[in-house]
């Protein structure tokens, strides 16, 4: 003999485990929206600190993960504080100072006459 109530149970479980399951997705979409989000902000930093430095895009990328490991930071972190530093934003002392310093080691001299 069957009962019904251990499927009512297996339903009820069902239905748990659908919700888990959209938590669980819900979840995933928002950590990968963040990362894009962190990732998209570190690529405009580095375009800044291209046209900052001038250096060339790999120097950029290695002067903003020389800055965030100076400072202790994410590189996403010192991203955004790029993006807002070229914007006009007030910026952190540290993170001013720090981008300095690491601006002055990477920056290569181009020359001023570009026509030839």
């Amino acid at each position: 003999m069957h009962s019904s109530r251990p499927q009512a149970r297996f339903v009820k479980l069902s239905a748990a485990a659908d919700r888990v399951s959209t938590t669980l997705e819900q979840a995933e979409r928002s950590g990968l929206r963040r990362v894009l989000t962190s990732q998209a902000m570190i690529h405009m930093a580095e375009g800044a600190l291209i046209v900052l430095g001038p250096m060339p895009t790999e120097d950029a990328r290695r002067a903003l993960a020389d800055t965030a490991r100076a400072l202790n930071a994410h590189v996403h972190v010192v991203a955004e504080h790029v993006l807002n530093l070229v914007q006009g934003a007030a910026v952190p002392d540290s993170v001013f100072d720090e981008l300095h310093r690491v601006l002055t080691r990477y920056r290569r001299d181009v020359p001023n006459d570009r026509s030839g």
